[in-house]
């Protein structure tokens, strides 16, 4: 069940980019020529929620182009499978259905999965409308009124999902003075980035706090009485430690991008844009895309620093790519433990299971060999790239893919888009390669190919010299 499942999700996202290229395609979707493999590249881009273009999307789209972009960013934000999955269950169609969605939340159970995932949609767009709502305000200073709430709209729903996809050529670069405009992306981006179960949680945590403020404010016995008897709200452990890696990658990312940047990239800047500047960048590589900074002016120390950003990402469950903070966070605990001579790993005095610390260890792996895999062939197969840009260039480039990120240090023939533009054909489809497993999962797809366990033999120990 579990594996028929996997393989609808993962042929779902397919069949989606493929019928979001057919549309873009369309005549009535663009203003110039486009080839199959960058409407496909495109369409993928906008459903893996990256970023990542070969089209300047404000100037080569049509309204009917931007609108079809934007489904599909929505729906790879949320999960297409989360949409489907409430619309068919309702008809009775399949029993597999909420196994179907628990793939797009791992840490659920099936059972509940239907249920979580009407709250998703209801998170989702009540985030946007009051991020388009914020955004419709700062904007009105730049634009007039109509034009004002296009642009608050698409950017609030591209910022909440981690798209990165921006109706402006330079994404932010224009607003990188503006504290409302950075802020606003910025709380839309984390809270698309912490997952939903951590914001379930936080809606939970919130929602006891008020009903026990309003207890303690009521002077009959036996709401007194009750209140004695209630249960006090925990977060769980994946909750805490989806709230602790953020802050700590956000404050870290900060000071290290300030720091890095002061004096060169961020040199002109005033004191306020260098704060904003240095925040924003260190939040957009988990995993959003909008920049605020011309990312070709970055120093390759910045670059590689990011490049760890993005291939991290955001938390478990959420609209973000990458290998997710709990399980980057949750290797370098076994280490440490290890190292201190402990056969488990513990967090906030809780013991985590083998099986999840051993899952973390196999995405690592697995994601640095596809990453480097893709390197290779690209370094092997596209030499006129390899002549007109820095390697470390395209390495940013591969990163921004698998993390499904979008952020770029650009082509060297066309402003305002990609640097993958200027790929070959071969080129472009292991960006694309990259963008989907990044979406789906690398352990996802893993799970799927490898077969059932299966009855050890007892063989006898032997030892095994390693280091």
């Amino acid at each position: 069940m579990e594996r028929k499942a996997f393989l609808l999700l993962f042929l779902g996202y397919i069949s989606f980019a493929l019928v979001g290229a057919v549309l873009l395609l369309l005549p009535i979707s663009r203003t110039g020529p486009l080839g199959f493999t960058d409407a496909f590249f495109t369409s993928t881009s906008a459903l893996c929620v990256t970023g990542l273009i070969v089209r300047d999307t404000p100037v080569f789209f049509t309204l009917f182009g931007k609108a079809v972009i934007l489904v599909l960013i929505q729906l790879g934000g949320i999960g297409y499978m989360t949409v489907a999955g409430i619309l068919l269950h309702r008809l009775r169609k399949s029993l597999i259905l909420p196994e179907m969605v628990a793939h797009s939340f791992p840490e659920l159970k099936p059972g509940f999965a239907l249920s979580f995932a009407r709250r998703v949609i209801v998170y989702t767009f009540t985030i946007e409308f009051f991020g388009s709502i914020l955004l419709f305000f700062s904007f009105l200073k730049y634009f007039d009124p109509s034009l004002a709430f296009k642009h608050a709209i698409f950017q609030s729903v591209s910022a909440f999902c981690n798209a990165g996809f921006s109706t402006f050529s330079d994404s932010l670069v224009s607003f990188r003075g503006d504290i409302w405009v950075n802020l606003i992306m910025i709380f839309l981006i984390v809270c698309g980035g912490l997952g939903f179960f951590a914001v379930n949680e936080i809606r939970d945590f919130a929602s006891s706090k008020l009903r026990s403020f309003k207890i303690l404010n009521r002077k009959s016995e036996k709401i007194q009485g009750s209140e004695s008897s209630g249960k006090v709200f925990r977060f769980s452990t994946h909750t805490k430690g989806v709230i602790v890696w953020t802050l700590s990658l956000i404050i870290g990312g900060f000071i290290v991008i300030l720091l890095l940047e002061n004096n060169r990239a961020f040199a002109s800047f005033t004191g306020l844009e260098k704060v904003l500047a240095s925040l924003f960048q260190s939040v957009t590589p988990r995993t959003c895309g909008f920049n605020t900074v011309d990312f070709a002016s970055l120093a390759p120390a910045t670059l590689m620093f990011i490049m760890l950003l993005m291939y991290i990402g955001g938390s478990p469950g959420g609209t973000a790519g990458g290998v997710k903070t709990n399980t980057f966070a949750l290797v370098f605990l076994w280490i440490f433990h290890y190292l201190k001579g402990y056969k488990n790993v513990y967090l906030f005095k809780r013991r985590i299971p083998g099986e999840t610390v051993g899952k973390s260890l196999i995405i690592v792996f697995l994601s640095l060999l596809l990453i480097l895999t893709s390197i290779f062939l690209i370094f092997a197969l596209d030499k006129s790239v390899l002549n007109s840009h820095n390697p470390v260039d395209i390495v940013f480039e591969v990163f921004s893919a698998f993390g499904t990120v979008g952020l770029s240090t650009g082509s060297r023939f066309i402003p305002y888009i990609s640097l993958s533009a200027d790929f070959i054909v071969p080129s472009k489809w292991i960006i694309i390669i990259l963008m989907i497993v990044g979406k789906v999962g690398v352990l996802s797809i893993a799970t799927y190919i490898v077969e059932k366990s299966r009855v050890e033999i007892g063989y006898p120990e032997d030892r095994y010299i390693v280091g």
